[in-house]
């Protein structure tokens, strides 16, 4: 480290590291929003930009310089320019995750399996190629917030970063919500760094001219087609109608473009165009449409293809209709409102519209032709499906699930998607509870594989104890095959029989055995999860990715370190997975929701600063009882993978129920923070430590895809498992302090 380095900036070391502190955790939620939204390989695998941000503010602290921290307005630049090469290249569709368990496009109808591996080898140098821009962002920045803790009491400095890291959760939290599109989300960012960039030499003040350069590389959006043209004939080409521009939302879940839906066709030289509403995009991948198929509306369009097209998507959405009266109707899943619409146009009383995502739903009451949310029959619920039905009150006639499903994950780095515990045997048990006596469950999904169909039915049935009416759409193959599920006193008795004018569209499952199917539980809720036993594709990248942060740590993880270090390497690693853990766990109580993953993640900083505020205060004596923390920690560590949170949840405490569970759940990570403070603080390299602290949480990162194996609980036996490994280098360092000279 040099003599300048050692100085202190213009602005006091306190208030530069709690504003690095606060930039750098907005920024790597922002690394992990924009890659999810904007590149569909991570809408589901988030754990991959989370990894990288860790490894690069890790490869940061180690390093230590201001020389690297000046580079932060061009790593910025690179960081914007390589978000944007999909784009340009008009690749953004083409790069899926390969993974073989992980239910994407992959394998399914992206990729022939012959092609696997050539494809894996393709992706290697892509993912390593958009991976090094928040790499080099996380090491700039981290490079300096290492200095700053070299040069304060690591206790006091490691309370400054806490504070400034709720800061940024919170700062990040509320700019999401307000739906801003992510190159208006480094514009914050680029003024709080701004000053600090400015206060360097002359090379680092001509750097600073890169940071509005960057935020207009960030902006530049360059048009796509969505394909959201029908045109009849098909492969006739009408000029400037063949190409749909979209309008682009972001919501606190994910990328949403809006195009309009056509149908365009030639009638005696004549080109007609039929709107039928909009097509919905999430993260660049086909989603939903908002659409009205009343008949009246087309009637004066007399193509018979168009009708065609018309009679399959509108039996479909009004099979569900047929089964029964929907009375009053409850919709999960309702979205942009086409099923709500189908549902009164059945005849419902009134309909009970729940969906997570606010923009999706406003993006229906905008754009649906059919406006079923200006209808004062409909009331919408912006909840998650499952925190509706552990609340509701009501009964129905009928409760749909429509087409209910996520193309995004829980929370910064979870395997859970946001649908997940919509699925499992006791939401469905849940759900049945809110029937009336003659009501009908009815669910609707696009089963693209058999194990997929397979797992819903033998979980409905586990959750009914008997067997659902399974119904399996018969028609064309350009529709993505759909099959609805039915359960309800009707299907229990034998009354529930399909239409008689639907039997050569719809195919009654009679006898339907599922073949093996795992049983989908609140502790194993991965529905998408198929029953490969090792997804070698996805371990593939995995390595690859150990090895890269191997290689770009080589200098910490390989050179000189303590045992004192390792010890917090693997409690870096056991307190992420606590982390991740806990964030699938209250998301099960609270709800699946953007606002539980904020809360939780603040709420688990919020414990870290005031254990370390205890240690502040109580630093002398709590350091000869690390030993007696580490009996406490595996104490809570045991009571919260022995919780019964099922039991807890079925029964009738309510509050105290969720107060318990929550209880469980976060005691360790507050014990560990004890444990983590008492051991910082006697570090013999501040910087290093924190590095090595960096580079365990990516380890734990990894390992986190062990509870799509083993379940969601488990992840607290492995986790002390890393805990007892950091014990067995607490009593090395502890002998090496003794004989030490």
């Amino acid at each position: 480290m040099t003599e300048s380095d050692k100085k202190a900036g213009p602005f006091g070391n306190t208030i530069e590291l709690f504003f690095l502190s606060l930039t750098s955790l907005y920024l790597e939620l922002l690394v992990i929003r924009w890659m999810s939204g904007d590149i569909e390989a991570f809408s589901i695998f988030k754990t991959f930009p989370l990894v990288t941000c860790y490894v690069g503010l890790g490869v940061g602290c180690a390093l230590g310089s201001n020389k690297h921290f000046r580079l932060l307005p061009l790593a910025l630049l690179v960081f914007a320019a390589l978000m944007k090469m999909p784009d340009m290249l008009n690749m953004w569709e083409a790069l899926t995750f390969p993974t073989a368990s992980g239910f994407t496009d992959f394998g399914s109808s992206g990729v022939a399996a012959q092609a696997v591996w050539m494809y894996v080898l393709f992706f290697a140098p892509f993912i390593v190629m958009i991976l090094s821009g928040p790499f080099a962002v996380m090491a700039t920045m981290g490079s300096r917030i290492g200095l700053l803790f070299d040069s304060m009491d690591p206790l006091k400095a490691y309370s400054v970063d806490i504070a400034g890291a709720i800061a940024g959760s919170l700062i990040f939290a509320l700019l999401s919500f307000a739906g801003l599109p992510p190159w208006m989300m480094l514009i914050p960012a680029a003024i709080i760094l701004l000053p600090f960039l400015l206060a360097g030499d002359k090379q680092a003040k001509m750097l600073c001219l890169l940071l509005p350069v960057a935020i207009g590389v960030a902006a530049f959006s360059p048009p796509h087609d969505f394909g959201a043209t029908i045109c009849y004939p098909p492969g006739k080409v009408f000029a400037g109608l063949a190409k749909s521009q979209s309008s682009t939302f972001w919501s606190p879940y994910q990328r949403l473009d809006v195009v309009n839906q056509r149908f365009v066709y030639d009638d005696a030289g004549k080109t007609v165009e039929v709107p039928l509403g909009v097509n919905i995009f999430s993260n660049r991948r086909g989603y939903q449409a908002a659409m009205d198929f009343s008949p009246e509306r087309f009637t004066n369009y007399k193509v018979d293809a168009l009708h065609a097209f018309l009679g399959e998507y509108r039996k479909r959405y009004q099979f569900p209709f047929k089964l029964t009266n929907p009375g009053d109707c409850l919709v999960v899943g309702a979205g942009s409102g086409t099923d709500v619409k189908e549902a009164l146009n059945a005849g419902a009383t009134h309909v009970d519209a729940v969906d997570i995502d606010p923009v999706i739903v406003q993006i229906g009451r905008d754009f649906n032709p059919g406006k079923p949310y200006a209808d004062n029959r409909v009331t919408t619920h912006c909840d998650d499906a499952r925190h509706y039905f552990n609340h509701c009150k009501k009964k129905y006639d009928m409760v749909l699930f429509s087409h209910l499903d996520s193309l995004s994950a829980i929370g910064q780095g979870a395997s859970v998607r946001v649908d997940n515990y919509v699925y499992t045997t006791q939401s469905f048990r849940e759900a049945l509870k809110l029937l009336k006596p003659d009501g009908v469950m009815v669910i609707s999904f696009c089963t693209k594989k058999t194990w997929f169909k397979d797992k819903i039915f033998s979980t409905l049935k586990e959750a009914a104890g008997y067997s659902p009416l399974m119904v399996e759409d018969l028609r064309s193959t350009w529709l993505i095959p759909n099959t609805f599920f039915a359960l309800g006193e009707k299907v229990k008795n034998g009354q529930l029989e399909v239409p008689g004018g639907d039997a050569k569209t719809f195919k009654v499952a009679k006898d339907y055995v599922a073949q093996g199917a795992h049983i989908l539980t609140d502790d194993w809720p991965y529905l998408y999860v198929s029953p490969e036993p090792i997804d070698w594709p996805y371990l593939t990248v995995v390595l690859e990715i150990i090895l890269i942060s191997l290689f770009a740590g080589r200098k910490v993880v390989f050179g000189p370190s303590t045992n004192r270090d390792w010890q917090l390497f693997f409690m870096g690693g056991a307190f992420l997975l606590l982390e991740l853990q806990s964030i699938s766990r209250l998301s099960l109580l609270y709800g699946s929701t953007w606002l539980t993953s904020a809360i939780v993640i603040n709420a688990v900083l919020l414990m870290v600063l005031a254990s370390n505020a205890l240690v502040i205060k109580s630093r002398t004596w709590l350091s000869t009882r690390i030993h007696l923390l580490y009996v406490a920690l595996f104490v809570t560590l045991l009571a919260s993978w022995a919780v019964p949170v099922g039991q807890l949840l079925e029964g009738d405490s309510g509050f105290m129920s969720y107060a318990i569970i929550t209880l469980v759940t976060s005691l360790p990570m507050f014990v560990a923070g004890l444990i983590f403070s008492t051991s910082f603080s006697s570090s013999q390299s501040p910087r290093r430590s924190l590095a090595f602290n960096l580079l365990g949480a990516v380890f734990g990162a990894l390992l986190e895809y062990l509870s799509t194996y083993i379940g969601v609980n488990a992840l607290v036996i492995v986790a002390a498992l890393l805990y007892l490994t950091s014990l067995y280098f607490f009593f090395r360092s502890t002998k090496e302090a003794t004989v030490s000279p």
